[in-house]
């Protein structure tokens, strides 16, 4: 394993990925979406605790809305959601244009190990992903202004949403891999990450074992966690472990789509 070798396909990967329109536009679409969501998460906020404070509950009792409940969480919530439909787009070129171009041969022609391939193009996704999420500096500024977050809780969601998105990530360039176009990857990108995401709410267990079960497997349950400022190392652990078996399924994968040419 070089690691000179994965940055540079990381940079390559990365370069691509910005050097054609649809990569602006995608990081360009999710800092608006993302930043509209706040500020209506924001307005809400605003109208709630003016109507609190005009009811005269504000001076008499305990305040019954915090920044971090009523704004934070639900909107790391909803980053967490649209990132289902996002990551798809960051992915679908990994490994599918090389195979709709011939350039995945020419790739692996070269003395280069498939585990360098594949982390090249995940470390390269992942940069990708880190520019979609650099909004969340500007916007914790605009938090900081107008209110006073508990940055511990806040930190921990961020934590969360990053471990969610490199999940998701693992996800589509391993659908990447098995695609022959970006479109089919983004396609079935999308539909596999909405099968992980809402698989786990659909079922109806029967049983207390049943439901322990599906707690285990349900990652947005994992991920809520997070998002009200619970660190829990199983979470880290379950969340990056499933990371590194996908990551190693599309491993598997890309050796024998090498090997079947």
């Amino acid at each position: 394993m070089r690691p000179r070798v994965i940055l540079r396909l990381a940079r390559r990967e990365v370069r691509a990925l910005f050097d054609a329109p649809g990569g602006p536009l995608v990081v360009g679409i999710f800092w608006l979406v993302s930043s509209f969501i706040l500020v209506a998460h924001l307005h809400q906020f605003r109208v709630e605790t003016l109507e609190i404070a005009q009811s005269g509950r504000l001076r008499s009792g305990p305040l019954g809305v915090h920044i971090n409940d009523a704004v934070v969480r639900p909107f790391l919530l909803n980053l967490g959601s649209i990132l289902v439909f996002f990551v798809p787009l960051l992915t679908m070129r990994t490994f599918a244009e090389e195979r709709r171009s011939g350039g995945l041969e020419l790739l692996l022609s070269q003395p280069l190990c498939g585990a360098e391939a594949l982390l090249g193009k995940f470390l390269g996704a992942t940069l990708a992903l880190g520019a979609c999420l650099a909004i969340l500096v500007p916007q914790g500024v605009a938090l900081a202004f107008v209110s006073h977050p508990d940055w511990g809780a806040v930190g921990a969601g961020v934590l969360g949403l990053i471990c969610l998105g490199t999940l998701f990530l693992a996800v589509g360039i391993l659908v990447s891999v098995l695609s022959r176009s970006q479109v089919e990857a983004a396609v079935l990108g999308l539909g596999t990450l909405l099968a992980v995401v809402i698989g786990p709410g659909a079922i109806r267990p029967s049983g207390a074992r049943g439901e322990a079960f599906v707690e285990f497997i349900s990652i947005m349950t994992r991920f809520q966690d997070f998002t009200r400022g619970v660190v829990d190392p199983a979470h880290l652990l379950f969340l990056g472990g499933l990371t590194l078996v996908v990551l190693a399924v599309a491993l598997r994968c890309l050796d024998l789509v090498r090997w079947q040419g």
